[in-house]
């Protein structure tokens, strides 16, 4: 009877596992989110959802077990919310951006110390929020253009986290960001190439959503990647050799601008909102 009993509990407390982890899933897409596998465990998103949560929403999200990257970009959370994000112990990338939180909730977030990325990118966080920052141990990407951190406080940082990158500004290059679920497998979608010798065509960069950008030149000469920045400037990335590839972190609405070596335009591509392969043509 004992052998019954032990066998029987042995099987049962993986199904009740598993009926958990169903019913978190169901409950944070009947509440709006989308939930998707990645490495490591779970990514939820509610940034492209109705974007309206409350507090349970986000106590469904805590009952899941490994969700490791958590978007909440453009969502009205609060910082009483943010008490069910800071018990996410597996969480290793945190969209906050666009966002109305400040110290107060920021605070809940200190004992995630598996987070690495986390972006306050026009939050309210002031520079009081540095003292919670310090204690994010695995932190190495940290997003805080348009925040009232001063760039004093930013030096304290620095000073206390050496590696960590802080991007203080439109710098795309300083957010190459470690992503649990960074695919390997050629984009799907592929964005069109806008052949015109005239880089003044090329349309100032829009705003949108974190995407990847894989630049492939099928030409026989090395090109030049130059970004058209919010304000119509051109901000060179890089070089692509010949029959080179290259994984570019950008946004959603960004323009592209390719030049030969002596800065002449070749054309342009203009990110869509998904992961996308650039094909420069011969």
């Amino acid at each position: 009877m004992k052998l019954l009993i032990t066998l029987t509990l042995a099987f049962l407390t993986p199904l009740t596992a598993i009926g958990q982890t169903g019913d978190s899933i169901e409950a944070i897409k009947k509440a709006g989110g989308q939930v998707r596998n990645v490495r490591g465990g779970y990514e939820v998103s509610f940034n492209l959802g109705k974007r309206s949560l409350n507090d349970q929403d986000l106590a469904y999200v805590a009952a899941l077990d490994s969700v490791v990257v958590l978007n909440l970009k453009r969502t009205n959370v609060s910082n009483q919310n943010l008490r069910h994000v800071g018990e996410i112990t597996s969480l290793k990338k945190l969209h906050l951006e666009l966002t109305q939180i400040d110290d107060t909730g920021l605070q809940y977030l200190s004992k995630l110390d598996q987070l690495n990325y986390l972006n306050l990118f026009g939050t309210n966080v002031t520079d009081e929020s540095i003292s919670t920052l310090k204690q994010l141990d695995s932190l190495t990407h940290l997003y805080v253009w348009k925040t009232k951190i001063t760039l004093q406080a930013m030096e304290t940082l620095r000073e206390s986290k050496p590696d960590l990158k802080i991007v203080f500004g439109v710098d795309l290059s300083m957010i190459e960001i470690p992503d649990p679920n960074a695919p390997t497998e050629t984009p799907k979608t592929q964005l069109k190439f806008i052949t015109n010798p005239n880089a003044a065509d090329a349309p100032r960069s829009g705003n949108g959503e974190n995407i990847e950008v894989l630049f492939e030149n099928k030409s026989r000469r090395k090109v030049k990647l130059v970004w058209v920045g919010y304000d119509g400037k051109l901000k060179p990335y890089g070089e692509i050799e010949p029959g080179a590839t290259r994984i570019q972190n950008s946004y959603e609405n960004n323009t592209w601008l390719i030049t030969d070596t002596a800065d002449n335009a070749l054309g342009y591509f203009i990110c869509g909102d998904q992961r996308a392969l650039a094909i420069i043509p011969q």
